[in-house]
């Protein structure tokens, strides 16, 4: 956006230079305008963005915690290491489409799986909130159907807003406690926007308590940067660990720096009109038309967010060779730790349903040569191909808009048949 943003000064600098040589009385007239349009657009801005995170501003450099807020983070699910995580023996209501949904996590860490708990484990999975089972019941989730089919206890570690390099971590702490024959490692395709932060605040503008370890690569070979807000202590302090921060996250620069609306505000506005402009007005409709104390887990505005996130995994995948090798590298670690704990490591990708949508139109998934080069080297199981065609996405997804939300109670038993058939062709089970 910085380019853009200084050809749009430079158009207006120039206008600005014509009408002064050839209309002088209109000259006067166009500075008013512009200063005008840009004391307008300062205070829309400020206002807009009390109730919308995604429209930041300078002061969101360096955010002030709620103490609050940040208690009840570190309570429920700060953790050190990996950044965040569900604690053992806590629960949490959410909202998905069919209303109020509860999740219980029980004292191993894994959540719970009603009715299948005392039968034996032999298949555990690690992943984001897709395979966790957000916005469903415990007796509702991919786990809980496959432990149906299979008759065992399908554990469950996953975890909201991981990305492979977090489920990772995860697995190498779990799993001396909670052995199983086969590891399924899930996630959605923006896993390889999340292995490229540090800090979610600067790719996911507001999560200002997400703060995360990462691997880069050194010398061709897995490197882990660790989480530097390691202590409760430190949240205090954050801001002297920027500087580290930001030389590991990707996204400082390339997006959290050109996505931000600062002075000349009009100019910032004009330098992504395709993300500012719709933005604005969709914030602003929401704002001033939005029924008050309606369920509404994903507003209008989100449409253009989630158009923006799905823009950029798509560079990543087939212009960032870097993200796509630390990806490689990635689910190469998973397989080596597999074979030095004699588990069978499987690599579940589950797309969203904009994914499905956007592949559609497309002879090849903007993420297939990847799968491909993946499938040479260990198990892989890829819902695109068996959710890609199917009339019934609406029902699959836990809401109806373009996003989908999660898997629904009938997703997550689509997706367990899907797993089950594909690890029984495969000898696994």
């Amino acid at each position: 956006m910085e380019t853009k943003r200084l050809i749009a000064c430079t158009v207006l600098v120039f206008a600005g230079i014509f009408l002064f040589i050839k209309y002088y009385r209109l000259f006067a007239y166009y500075i008013i305008a512009l200063l005008v349009l840009e004391i307008l657009s300062y205070f829309l801005i400020k206002s807009l963005k009390k109730s919308f995170q995604w429209l930041i501003t300078p002061e969101d450099e360096h955010p002030e915690f709620s103490r609050e807020g940040l208690k009840k983070f570190i309570s429920h699910g700060y953790d050190p290491e990996i950044g965040w995580a569900r604690k053992p023996n806590t629960e949490k209501d959410e909202i998905g489409k069919f209303g109020i949904t509860k999740y219980h996590i029980g004292k191993n860490g894994s959540r719970s799986n009603p009715g299948h708990e005392k039968l034996p484990k032999k298949i555990s999975f690690y992943g984001d909130s897709f395979i966790f089972g957000r916005q469903v019941n415990d007796n509702e989730t991919c786990q809980w159907h496959l432990s149906e089919l299979t008759k065992t206890n399908v554990l469950n570690f996953g975890v909201g807003n991981y990305g492979i390099d977090q489920a990772f971590l995860r697995l190498k702490r779990e799993y001396p406690r909670n052995r199983t024959k086969i590891v399924i490692m899930a996630v959605v395709p923006s896993t390889i926007v999340r292995i490229m932060d540090m800090w979610k605040h600067y790719n996911e503008f507001g999560n200002i308590f997400g703060f995360k370890p990462r691997f880069i690569l050194k010398n061709g070979k897995l490197k882990l940067v660790k989480n530097f807000i390691d202590s409760e202590e430190k949240f205090l302090v954050y801001k002297k660990y920027l500087p580290r921060i930001r030389k590991h996250d990707y996204f400082y620069e390339n997006k959290f720096r050109k996505e931000m609306i600062r002075f000349p505000y009009f100019v910032s506005i004009l330098g992504s009109p395709l993300r500012n402009i719709p933005l604005i007005f969709l914030v602003l409709w929401d704002k001033l038309f939005r029924k008050e104390g309606k369920l509404q887990p994903y507003p209008a505005p989100m449409k253009v967010i989630m158009l923006v996130n799905l823009k950029l995994r798509c560079r990543l995948y087939q212009k960032n060779k870097y993200a796509v090798k630390l990806f490689e590298k990635l689910l190469e670690e998973f397989s080596n730790y597999g074979r030095k704990n004699k588990f069978v490591p499987v690599f579940l990708l589950m797309p969203q349903k904009d994914d499905l949508l956007f592949n559609r139109k497309r002879k090849k998934p903007y993420y297939g040569d990847f799968i491909e080069s993946a499938g040479k080297k260990l198990n892989v199981i890829d819902l695109t191909q068996n959710l890609i065609n199917r009339k019934d996405l609406n029902g699959i997804y836990s809401d109806d808009n373009k996003y989908g939300g999660h898997y629904s109670n009938y997703g997550s038993k689509v997706v367990a048949g899907i797993v089950y058939n594909s690890l029984k062709n495969k000898g696994l089970i």
